[in-house]
């Protein structure tokens, strides 16, 4: 069954928040998200996917981009504007709780130039991020 994934994009100093993964030996980078809850709406899903992915503090500002996938499942990202925190899992969040090994995922910025070199999912996001970076190009350093 298609499902809807809410996602956040958060930019601060010229970096990404992404999340690394590493799901039974595939490594990847995905940007913070997750699905619907109940009754919740696809900014109130973003925030709370990346307050327990990332523990990072933000707004909705806008969204920029929304598509579905071969799958069918819709993909919709939230630009976001940061407002406080250190990227690390939330200590209540199933992921920082997940006891599994064979399971990975560690919030960290990212150089926006940094990204074509990383395998990220959905290429759609990763194309989305790459054509930002030409646009927005500065000489930052990632916290």
């Amino acid at each position: 069954m298609p499902r809807t994934r809410a996602t956040a994009l958060v930019i601060k100093n010229d970096c990404i928040l992404m999340m690394h993964r590493v799901n039974n030996g595939n490594e990847y980078w995905v940007l913070p998200g997750g699905g619907l809850e109940d009754g919740e709406t696809l900014e109130g899903a973003t925030l709370r996917e990346l307050k327990e992915e990332t523990s990072i503090e933000a707004t909705v500002k806008e969204k920029v981009l929304d598509f579905v996938d071969d799958k069918g499942d819709q993909h919709v990202v939230f630009l976001c504007n940061y407002l406080s925190g250190e990227a690390k899992l939330d200590e209540n969040s199933g992921e920082a709780n997940n006891k599994d090994l064979n399971q990975l995922y560690d919030p960290q910025w990212v150089s926006i130039e940094k990204i074509k070199e990383l395998t990220m999912y959905p290429i759609k996001e990763k194309e989305y991020l790459l054509n930002y970076e030409k646009q927005n190009r500065q000489e930052e350093v990632c916290p």
